[in-house]
């Protein structure tokens, strides 16, 4: 396989895991050790993962077809 395949196809499953595992389950791995009271994600954190995980699906299916 070419490195680009690869790449697609990582970019894809991170892509659906920021789409399909709950932003407050991301937030508590990543983030909740940097904050004082822990109060969870804000609302734009969520929509900025959500968007984030659009994006990387998105060039990862281009990466995938293009490499073919």
């Amino acid at each position: 396989m070419r490195q680009e395949t690869i790449a697609g196809m990582v970019l894809c499953i991170m892509g659906l895991a920021m789409l399909f595992i709950s932003p407050d389950t991301w937030w508590t791995i990543a983030e909740k050790w940097k904050t004082k009271d822990g109060s969870g994600p804000s609302r734009n954190y969520a929509v900025l993962l959500r968007v984030l995980g659009a994006v990387f699906f998105g060039t990862g299916m281009v990466l995938t077809w293009t490499s073919l």
